[in-house]
């Protein structure tokens, strides 16, 4: 018997049923889930401000915020 004719079925009686339903149901609440635990995990970031990187590369770059006199210190002269 040949496989195509005995899959062959009309078009009115296919329908999606209820396991399709199911299904797009679960997919959308696990959607949700992982996107509001994405959101929860996005808000635990603590992202510096740009005054923060400005400051952080002077500091890199040896413009630190603090005196010449405490920079000196460290190096073993004085800045008298």
């Amino acid at each position: 018997m040949n496989t195509a004719l005995v899959l062959a079925v009309a078009a009115e009686e296919v329908r999606p049923g209820w396991v399709a339903l199911v299904l797009m149901l679960l997919l959308g609440l696990a959607t949700f889930l992982l996107w509001r635990s994405m959101n929860r995990q996005l808000r635990k970031i603590d992202v510096p401000t740009k005054a923060e990187l400005r400051e952080a590369a002077d500091v890199r770059e040896g413009r630190g915020t603090g005196s010449g006199a405490e920079e000196g210190e460290e190096d073993g002269r004085s800045s008298t």
